[in-house]
């Protein structure tokens, strides 16, 4: 057993979690109004009853056996790898359903060896999860059985090479309305360590210049498509949402170009969706660190 899977283990074997008064009473309503058949006609009805223990039983299995069970962290071990250099697996699932309350929330862990960057991705992630699934059950506890809404977080390897690696993680909220942003990590394999978007570049002015691409990329797009729209210069909402700063969100695409993520609603109104802008090599040569112009390539 390495230490990876230890770790998960122990901490599914010390962690409590406490599930709110509203979700056990849901639970003990189903059991105790389960009516009570005579004898002569039990064998008919009987499959109603298992019906709805069954349901009481798959509820506990889904909802609490991935927070307290050591064997289902054991069974963890055998979901299958995504990757080939870094290994990530799916090490919790927190889900719940009551027609009108969903959660769904997938929490992945990396396993690399001596990787400071890998742990330091893991408490982050934990971290994230966990004010998530407090949030909802705070939420559940307040709203009862008025209301609707829904978490869900999944998660993405979008690169893993010998050079790069990156995680992105998906949460998508829904209440009036839906909302949606990312958290992207990503490690640096040659040197070990997280880098974050301001750390590619030997020059502040990076943040400036592709704010100026952007904005420019954005321009062309509203003049091609009527149907397009960012807030840029906007009369009503008064600003130039555009900003690049060191923790926006990036990745690498195959063909070795800078995509720079903005969140829904952030740059341009939410039929824009989560709107990227692809930043070429040309612009990037001159203001790349040298460790990462190999990337480009």
């Amino acid at each position: 057993m390495n230490d990876f899977d230890k770790h998960i283990k122990d901490e599914a074997a010390k962690e409590q979690t406490e599930i709110p008064d509203c979700v056990k009473s849901k639970i003990e309503e189903t059991l105790n109004t389960l009516p009570e058949k005579s004898e002569n006609i039990k064998h008919i009805r009987i499959l109603p009853r298992i019906a709805a223990v069954a349901a009481c039983i798959v509820f506990v299995t889904l909802f609490l056996l991935p927070n307290v069970s050591v064997t289902y962290a054991n069974a963890l071990e055998q979901i299958p790898v995504i990757g080939s250099i870094v290994r990530v697996i799916t090490v919790r699932n927190y889900f719940y359903s009551d027609g009108n309350h969903e959660m769904d929330i997938k929490v992945p862990g990396i396993e690399a060896t001596n990787s400071d960057a890998a742990d330091y991705i893991n408490k982050s992630v934990n971290e994230m999860t966990a004010a998530l699934v407090k949030q909802f059950y705070k939420d559940l506890e307040l709203s009862g059985n008025n209301g609707y809404g829904s978490i869900k977080v999944d998660y993405e390897v979008m690169k893993n090479t010998e050079r790069w690696f990156t995680l992105k993680l998906t949460v998508t909220e829904t209440a009036a309305s839906s909302n949606s942003y990312f958290v992207f990590y990503h490690i640096d394999k040659k040197h070990g360590k997280i880098v974050r978007l301001g750390d590619l570049f030997k020059t502040d002015r990076y943040s400036e210049i592709l704010a100026s691409e952007i904005r420019k990329q954005m321009k062309e797009q509203m003049t091609s498509d009527k149907s397009i729209r960012y807030w840029l210069g906007d009369s009503i909402i008064g600003e130039d949402f555009v900003s690049v700063n060191s923790d926006r969100n990036y990745y690498w695409n195959n063909d070795g170009d800078l995509v720079i993520v903005f969140d829904k609603y952030e740059v341009g109104p939410g039929s824009m969706g989560a709107p990227e802008f692809t930043i070429g090599k040309n612009l990037l040569k001159s203001i790349l660190k040298p460790e990462y112009k190999d990337i480009i390539i």
